[in-house]
């Protein structure tokens, strides 16, 4: 995992994929639109933009993907994000090739919680199973974020 202010994005890769995905990142304004997942560099970098309220830990899922790397990015509002460490996770939901995704039971706290900020991105590679969409603060609210899928073998 990754967690970084927007302008060092330069200190973790010189990939083609990686710029792509950060030059992207860096046209956003707050005001973007919400999208479903749509190819910026095709099946290579792709990215949605969505609007939801925050949830509990009890109301979210755990998820790790095998041929994506999430970088996440709020756009209004913070979130916090749950790490744990893949390996030592319970499978619930067996992986499934069309969503890239696996889900895995809440084993209790996570033992890294980061604040999804504007102005941050986090980075989360195959190993790191994540818990997005929590509430950061003392009551829910209403994020928006971006979610760039970017191909892990391009790395």
């Amino acid at each position: 995992m990754i967690v970084d202010r927007l302008e060092n994005w330069k200190c973790y890769s010189n990939a083609p994929a990686w710029r792509t995905a950060f030059e992207y990142l860096l046209a956003l304004t707050p005001d973007a639109l919400e999208s479903d997942m749509a190819p910026i560099a095709g099946k290579d970098v792709m990215a949605r933009i969505m609007s939801y309220p925050t949830r509990t830990p009890e109301e979210a899922l755990i998820e790790a993907h095998d041929r994506y790397v999430d970088i996440q990015m709020s756009l209004v509002n913070c979130e916090a994000i749950d790490w744990f460490p893949r390996s030592t996770l319970e499978v619930a939901t067996p992986y499934n090739d069309v969503t890239d995704a696996v889900l895995f039971r809440r084993p209790g706290p996570a033992p890294i919680r980061v604040p999804n900020l504007p102005g941050q991105f986090t980075v989360l590679f195959p190993n790191d199973a994540h818990m997005p969409q929590l509430i950061a603060g003392s009551a829910p609210e209403i994020v928006k974020k971006v979610v760039v899928k970017l191909r892990a073998d391009l790395l």
